[in-house]
């Protein structure tokens, strides 16, 4: 199973959307799709068509890894079946109270990574919504990830905000490296791409002098991908012809080949 993490410690940049969204485009292409919603404002779950508040049991319990009973929660008591492959694991605001508790306990940073090797066999992909923050909850996504996309809205001062995800993320890489486990790739997301603009080709053509060819094609703006969230549908669902769906399935198409000849990277090596 391979985890990809999206991430943005900035809130409205298509994070959400995208993780939703990739889900569905991985499932067509016959994965199956783990979403685990890590966002105490459980907007993926929303996306899904779910009241985050209707649920008992969340993502909250398995992090903490207790029950009334205060004995092990398994992930598999939480997973909702959304479709026949794409599967959620639910969030609700419960999880705001989950950066303080994790915050006390030891390896909490791997508490993510460890309750998903659970399920591993199960998932081709894991796909992890963060939370708009670089909190704890953020860490575990990062600790655990294979890839991970930054979004990155191609508006002014976007690139500057990245630049403080990007010292966290060396300093992970490095303590992954210390610990003899294997590394990830960074993947810049460009989002809410107005094409139309000259503000917005230029900060595109910045996003790609940065990141060179780990920039993967942008994500346009389109109404439909809106009315879908609202609507609690993905894209696929929602308007399937639409330029939403277009952007979301070449997404999965290149994440697919990346992740692919990474494969092949690695048995050459080995």
């Amino acid at each position: 199973m391979k985890i990809i993490a999206i991430a943005n410690h900035k809130g409205g940049v298509g994070k959400t959307t995208t993780a939703v969204n990739l889900a569905a485009c991985l499932v067509e292409k016959d994965f199956r799709v783990l979403l685990v919603d890590l966002d105490p404002q459980g907007n993926a779950t929303s996306h899904l068509g779910y009241n985050p508040f209707s649920f008992e049991k969340t993502v909250y319990d398995v992090l903490l890894e207790t029950d009334e009973n205060d004995k092990k929660f398994e992930i598999r008591n939480v997973i909702i079946k959304r479709d026949e492959d794409l599967h959620l694991v639910p969030s609700n605001l419960q999880m705001s109270e989950a950066e303080i508790r994790l915050n006390g306990l030891i390896e909490r940073e791997y508490r993510l990574k460890t309750i998903l090797q659970q399920v591993k066999k199960k998932y081709d992909y894991a796909i992890v919504d963060c939370p708009p923050s670089l909190g704890v909850l953020t860490m575990n996504a990062f600790y655990a990830a294979d890839d991970i996309i930054i979004t990155i809205q191609t508006q002014p001062f976007a690139l500057q905000a990245v630049n403080i995800i990007r010292s966290n993320l060396i300093r992970i890489h490095n303590s992954r490296q210390h610990r003899m486990e294997s590394t990830f790739r960074v993947w810049a997301l460009p989002t809410i791409h107005d094409k139309r603009t000259n503000q917005s080709k230029d900060i595109l053509d910045e996003i790609i002098g940065e990141y060179g060819a780990l920039v993967l094609s942008p994500i346009n703006i389109n109404i439909k991908l809106s009315e879908a969230c609202s609507a609690g549908q993905h894209i696929l669902e929602y308007d399937p012809l639409s330029s939403g769906a277009t952007d979301y399935r070449r997404l999965a198409k290149e994440l697919i080949n990346g992740v692919e000849e990474n494969e092949e990277r690695k048995e050459t090596t080995n």
